[in-house]
């Protein structure tokens, strides 16, 4: 039995002993499964922080949307897909950064990223904004701004909004004429994404296609004021201001520190600098050099209808027969820019070519003609029934060719629009009638916007009603509205030596019609006022 006992014993002790080697082999295996884990939770944990820091970065360098700061924004990218490919809105913020590259600064090697990244990010299912904008983008590259459209408005019925989506949608409007109301699009992008100068550089740019310089140029202001350093932002507003007739100092100042940049310049904004010297040698009647900048621009950047618009003025100011084709060849390449037709028209019927004038007005009008827009108590009419800039630069045309009645119709339907080019409509109607010596019909006309207390704003008009005064015979009030027609025009920067000439020529008049003493009081307030 004793031995029996410590036999039992034995095996109760090694039991004892297997036991507690087990446990501490459990123990052991335990410890490093949970240090593998905590291992494993802090490696995550640290490529969690390094992907959040590289998109942060990306995000902000691609906020100042310079060529430069977006290829800054892309190696973030690359780094971050170093540590997380699957990441899905980066792969997005890539499709949109590659996208502004293409679409905006030309350069084509980017198309292929671009839609790369988009399926990418499409298939892990992005919600960002920089997915869907750069997909509607992408679309319109493709030339289906419809299906653009259509792509964002069902983005919006289930409650998607941005900037980008905004901007996505102002530039479908624009694509397809439906100028107005991407002017409200372009608005709302730029007031929702005020911190980044890109949204108020498109909207700026809109309105400069559109001819509308003055707006343009406060839209690309706030773009500096977001970013100060903004290439295309400080380009296009010299760009505006030339095309006003101002600026050029300015513009000379830029052009030189954007070429101290050169280096990160990408070839659309190396083609804006040249349009810009272009535009700048224009204003001081140096066609021949402009010309000579535009088609520099042209061979940097083949899609630059600025670079067009300006050969083609430079063109017409030489008289050139090819200015027409110029103008025409700026149309293709943007359909629905409204400056490249109503300024090209008056730039080629200045230099002879009415007819040319005529057919781009016609081209415009096949653009514009099915358009909608709504009118009061809520109706749609064509887009050209409200477009006053249209018909008087119609009407313009029409009476330099001599078409007297048809550009009769053509003021008629300005001043129909009640907008504000109300009062040039009616002046030029006015004149029109005053050339026919209807002094009659025009005097109803030239009372409103010339005003006796010398409060109108167009002296053109003060000097017709003069015409008009002197014509019937009364010369004191005649002198009256002469006087304010050249205090306006004095007033809005017009150059002495043409002013004394008018001045001269009413003296002349006056003592041809047997008012000498009327004559020399004039001749004193005259020169007086153009000293």
């Amino acid at each position: 039995m004793a031995a029996k006992d410590s036999s039992n014993g034995g095996h109760r002790e090694g039991r004892r002993r297997e036991s507690l080697t087990s446990v501490l082999v459990q123990v052991g295996v335990v410890a490093l499964m949970l240090a593998g884990a905590v291992g494993f939770l802090v490696h995550r944990g640290g490529v969690k922080q390094q992907v959040e820091t590289r998109m942060r970065a990306a995000r902000l360098a691609a906020q100042r949307d310079n060529p430069a700061d977006l290829n800054k924004a892309l190696a973030e990218l690359q780094a971050l897909f170093q540590l997380d490919a699957n990441a899905r809105d980066a792969q997005a913020l890539a499709a949109d950064v590659n996208t502004r590259l293409w679409l905006e600064y030309r350069q084509p090697e980017a198309e292929a990223k671009a839609r790369e990244h988009l399926a990418r990010a499409e298939a892990l299912d992005s919600r960002s904004g920089e997915r869907h904008g750069a997909k509607a983008l992408v679309l319109l590259a493709e030339g289906k701004a419809a299906e653009a459209e259509q792509y964002l408005e069902g983005l919006k019925t289930q409650g998607a909004k941005s900037p980008k989506l905004a901007l996505a949608e102002a530039e479908a409007l624009r694509a397809r004429g439906r100028l107005s109301e991407a002017r409200l699009a372009f608005a709302r992008a730029s007031e929702a994404g005020w911190r980044e100068a890109r949204y108020a550089v498109a909207h700026g740019e809109a309105l400069l296609d559109e001819g509308m310089y003055g707006q343009a140029a406060e839209a690309l202001k706030r773009a500096l004021t977001a970013n100060p350093d903004h290439l295309r932002a400080r380009l296009s507003l010299v760009l505006a201001r030339l095309y006003q007739g101002t600026g050029q100092d300015e513009a000379a100042r830029t052009v030189s520190d954007v070429m101290a940049q050169e280096a990160e310049l990408s070839p659309s904004l190396k083609a804006r600098v040249r349009v810009v010297r272009a535009a700048h040698a224009l204003a001081q009647g140096n066609a021949d050099e402009a010309r000579t900048a535009a088609e520099e621009a042209l061979a940097l950047s083949p899609d630059e209808h600025h670079a067009l618009f300006v050969r083609g003025r430079a063109l017409a100011l030489k008289k050139d027969s090819g200015a027409r084709g110029a103008f025409q060849e700026a149309v293709a390449k943007r359909r629905t820019a409204p400056l490249l037709y109503l300024d090209g028209a008056r730039a080629l019927q200045q230099a002879g070519d009415g007819e040319g004038a005529l057919g781009l007005l016609d081209a415009y009008e096949a653009v514009f003609k099915d358009i909608q827009v709504s009118a009061a108590e809520g109706k749609q009419v064509s887009a050209l029934e409200r477009d006053e800039r249209y018909w008087l630069a119609r009407g313009n045309v029409l009476e330099g060719l001599g078409r007297a009645d048809d550009a009769m119709g053509a003021y008629d339907r300005a001043m129909a629009v009640k907008g504000v080019n109300l009062a040039r409509a009616q002046y030029a109607k006015a004149a029109l009638l005053l050339a026919r010596k209807d002094y009659d019909g025009a005097k109803p006309l030239l009372v409103e916007v010339a005003p006796e207390n010398g409060q109108g704003a167009l002296s053109e008009a003060y000097e017709a009603m003069g015409e008009l005064l002197f014509a019937k015979g009364e010369y004191a009030n005649g002198c009256q509205h002469f006087f304010f027609g050249l205090s306006r025009a004095r007033m809005m920067g017009t150059a002495l030596e043409p002013l004394k000439a008018k001045a001269s020529d009413v003296e002349k008049r006056l003592v041809a019609a047997g008012q000498s003493t009327m004559a020399k009081a004039w001749k004193s307030e005259a020169d007086s006022l153009l000293r």
